[in-house]
């Protein structure tokens, strides 16, 4: 368990490190330069998964809760809005015309509705983990940007509404691939 809490807390960290010390971020930045600065945080980021990863798979599997049969048929229909909303991030983005953070809101959604079907101690501490840091990420963001307002969709309709067949592609492939990715099947 300490393994998945050292991952949880330097993915989360590293996030709202940069949103919160935006002015240091800038100083680093002007300092090595903003391509080694990506990297160090991209290398930070990828091990804090590592850790999630191996201390997910290391702690024991107690559980807390048993979700009811009909949660999963839910949470797979319901990841695929949250898949194409995850997609809308993109500059032009028709999505990104009504919702300020779709990425996060998205990763949010993600881990929310993963929480609700998986009633192990270690999942929830990892969904629900991952849940804070979203919301939080989301209300700094606000906070420290302020509420600009939506930027309007732009550009070819393929592209704007780009996020749609992406969504769709990238939900079928999971549902395809979940038990071999992650030992797990949502269709089970």
């Amino acid at each position: 368990m300490i393994l998945l809490l050292l991952g949880l807390a330097s993915f989360a960290g590293l996030h709202l490190f940069t949103t919160v010390f935006e002015a240091v971020r800038d100083d680093a930045v002007a300092r090595i330069g903003e391509r080694p600065w990506k990297l160090i945080i991209a290398v930070g980021l990828a091990l804090s998964v590592w850790l999630m990863v191996r201390g997910y798979g290391a702690a024991p599997a107690s559980v807390l809760w048993s979700a009811p049969g009909w949660a999963r048929a839910v949470v797979v229909l319901a990841m695929l809005p949250v898949l194409v909303l995850y997609m809308g991030s993109f500059p032009g983005s028709a999505i990104r015309a009504y919702v300020r953070h779709p990425q996060l809101t998205g990763f949010a959604l993600w881990a929310g509705l993963h929480l609700l079907v998986n009633g192990e101690v270690r999942a929830t501490v990892l969904f629900g983990g991952l849940l804070l840091w979203a919301v939080m990420q989301i209300v700094l963001l606000n906070r420290r940007d302020g509420t600009p307002p939506l930027p309007a969709a732009h550009g070819p309709v393929l592209r704007t509404w780009m996020a749609v067949p992406v969504g769709v592609g990238v939900w079928g492939l999971l549902l395809w691939a979940h038990q071999w990715l992650f030992g797990a099947s949502p269709l089970a």
